[in-house]
C-alpha cells in the first residue's frame, strides 16, 4: 500500500488515499459480480444500485472486515483513532442518469453530521475518469456539517434553490454556490477514506456508462465507520 495524505480547504480537513489498496482487487470484483444485479435505492440518496453486505455474505464481509482491520494503523495516525465500528458497508454502482436526478443529488452533499463518522471508498473499476471532489459552500462558508451548523446550512441552501435553481446534472466544479477545494481521481484499487461530514461529490467522466454490471460500471466498496475510542 503506498498512503499519501492531504488537507482540505481552510477548515483543514485531512483526507487519505491509498494505492494498490488490496492484495487481489480482481477478486473483489468477481465477489461483487456473485452478488448482482443490486438492487435499486429507495429511500436512500445514492445514485444507483447498492447491495449491502452483511456478516452473512461470507467472504464480501471478510472484505470488509479486511480493510477495518488494514486500517487502523492509518485511522490513528492520521484521525487519531483507536478503534471504530463498522455502520455500513456495501458494493455500489452510479447507474442513475442526470436526467432521473432528484434535484439533492445534483449537488455536494454530506454523508453524516456526526464528527465521528468516516467513508471509506475503495474505487474497482478499470475505466479511467472521475473520482470525488470535496467542496465549500458559499453561501454558507461551511466545508463541514455539524449538528452545531445543519439548520444555517439548510437556510442557506433554501437561499441557493432562489438563486440558482436546479441544474439536471451531476455536480462538477464550481458551480450552484459550491467551490470545488480539492479532488481525487479515480484509479483502479485506489482508496480514500475522509470524515463523513466532509462535503463532497462523485466526479463523472462525459463518456459515463451508467452500467449496472459491476465489471463494466463504476464499482466501489464503500465502508462506513464510527469511531469509539482516540488515543
Amino acid at each position: 500500500m503506498s498512503v499519501n495524505v492531504f488537507k482540505v480547504g481552510v477548515e483543514e480537513t485531512p483526507v487519505v488515499v491509498i494505492d494498490n489498496f488490496v492484495q487481489e482487487p480482481e477478486r473483489i470484483i468477481e465477489l461483487a459480480v456473485d452478488m448482482a444485479p443490486f438492487p435499486n435505492q429507495s429511500g436512500h440518496y445514492y445514485p444507483g444500485r447498492r447491495r449491502r453486505i452483511t456478516p452473512q455474505d461470507g467472504e464480501s464481509f471478510d472484505y470488509v472486515s479486511s480493510v477495518c482491520q488494514s486500517l487502523a494503523p492509518v485511522m490513528a495516525s492520521v484521525y487519531g483513532i483507536t478503534k471504530y465500528d463498522i455502520l455500513d458497508a456495501g458494493y455500489s454502482l452510479v447507474t442513475t442518469k442526470p436526467e432521473d436526478l432528484q434535484p439533492l443529488q445534483t449537488v455536494p452533499h454530506f454523508d453524516h453530521h456526526d464528527s465521528n463518522g468516516f467513508a471509506i471508498l475503495h474505487y474497482l473499476s478499470r475505466r479511467p475518469g472521475g473520482g470525488t471532489a470535496f467542496y465549500r459552500h458559499l453561501g454558507s462558508g461551511f466545508e463541514t456539517l455539524s449538528d452545531e451548523r445543519k439548520d444555517a446550512y439548510s437556510a442557506a441552501r433554501m437561499k441557493d434553490a432562489e438563486l440558482y435553481g436546479v441544474t439536471q446534472a451531476y455536480h462538477k466544479g464550481d458551480r450552484d454556490g459550491f467551490v470545488e477545494l480539492a479532488s481525487v481521481e479515480a484509479r483502479f484499487n485506489r482508496a480514500v477514506i475522509y470524515p463523513g461530514k466532509l462535503l463532497h461529490s462523485a466526479v463523472l467522466p462525459d463518456d459515463f456508462n451508467f452500467s449496472p454490471d459491476p465489471r463494466t460500471g463504476r464499482l466501489t466498496g464503500n465502508v462506513f465507520v464510527r469511531a469509539t475510542a482516540w488515543r
